[in-house]
């Protein structure tokens, strides 16, 4: 896919099955997810694992406790920088995946990630606040920001310079499918919220090293791409030709403008002819 460099966002020429059930889906994103899990796996570590722990290094050197809340906020902030980095990175290859049958390169994924990380970090920095603000008034509207926003990643990594609002392009394709999505999210967020507590209680009780809390944060970030396998088959059961970037998009606004400009002077002309009969007596 190394026009997708050349034209800034990647193609979908393959045909995908419109969205289908909750429980298909999951059962399809997991497919996906565990097909694809070493690839994933170091896809992921080889950026999560030496910035956690340099952050760790970082975190020993100043005294600043494993468990503190200064502590929890940088690796917070890390997990956001470095998944802007890796999420669209493990798109590009799971797209490329999707079409031929393998996976895009480990060297040109991380390519593309980087080529898309400014661009989806601040994206994701605008889907924090939204949702954090919208989580602040009452839970409802919280998970109702997330479930409009949960495509923002995938519009930023395949769509990539075509789209310039991410967010309201998520908005739009959630629109008549957020509680298909809700029930494809709520197991995985179960899943991912429980996985985390029991981890990091272990690491607690067990007084675990600095060196143990940056690689079981880093495997927490590979299991969460069971998410990024969901996310990517929603977005492409639900985006179909409206898709910014589909082979022919372009062409048939030109053909649909061509025709239209053709059939105009016949319009008039049998306007003119109509007025004409009108006006005899």
């Amino acid at each position: 896919m190394e026009s997708a460099f050349q034209k800034g966002h990647i193609e979908i020429d393959f045909e995908m099955d419109p969205l289908p059930s909750a429980g298909r889906l999951l059962l399809r994103s997991g497919r996906l997810f565990f097909r694809n899990l070493p690839f994933l796996a170091a896809l992921t570590l080889v950026v999560y694992l030496p910035a956690k722990l340099l952050i760790q290094l970082g975190c020993y050197v100043g005294n600043i406790p494993g468990e503190g809340l200064l502590s929890y906020f940088l690796m917070e902030m890390a997990d956001l920088a470095l998944s802007a980095l890796v999420i669209p990175a493990a798109l590009y290859a799971l797209v490329e995946q999707q079409r031929s049958g393998r996976l895009a390169g480990f060297g040109e994924s991380l390519r593309w990630g980087w080529r898309q990380w400014s661009k989806t970090l601040w994206n994701k920095f605008k889907v924090e606040i939204t949702v954090s603000l919208s989580l602040l008034l009452l839970i409802v509207p919280g998970l109702v920001a997330m479930v409009k926003l949960v495509f923002t990643d995938a519009v930023v990594a395949i769509e990539g310079d075509r789209e310039t609002a991410p967010l309201e392009r998520s908005r739009k394709l959630s629109a008549g499918h957020r509680w298909s999505i809700f029930l494809v999210l709520l197991p995985l967020g179960i899943l991912d919220m429980g996985g985390t507590f029991l981890a990091m209680n272990a690491l607690e009780t067990f007084a675990s090293p600095r060196v143990v809390l940056a690689l079981v944060g880093s495997l927490l970030a590979v299991a969460e791409h069971w998410l990024t396998a969901a996310v990517l088959l929603m977005y492409l059961g639900v985006a179909g030709p409206d898709q910014v970037g589909r082979p022919g998009y372009e062409a048939t606004e030109t053909i649909s403008r061509d025709r239209a400009n053709s059939a105009a002077p016949r319009i008039n002309s049998k306007a003119r002819k109509i007025r004409s009969t009108s006006s005899k007596p």
